[in-house]
């Protein structure tokens, strides 16, 4: 994919997100583009997801258990 396609990908993501009443994180956002221009393949991608989301967990875990 050339950088013009993956860039109309990207704005078609971002506005997809926007009608839908949603932002796209940055993260996410780069993660898209990197998965686009092929310098993420999908399992490096679900990896850096499985981790973004046990960071959450664990801080709302903290918090959760912080404010008992």
């Amino acid at each position: 994919m050339d950088e013009d396609e993956g860039k109309r990908h990207l704005a078609l993501i971002q506005k997809s997100h926007e009608l839908e009443g949603k932002q796209v994180a940055p993260d996410a956002l780069d993660r898209a583009r990197r998965i686009l221009s092929g310098s993420l393949s999908a399992t490096d991608a679900e990896t850096e997801l499985a981790d973004a989301l046990l960071r959450i967990s664990l801080r709302e875990k903290l918090n959760r258990d912080g404010s008992a």
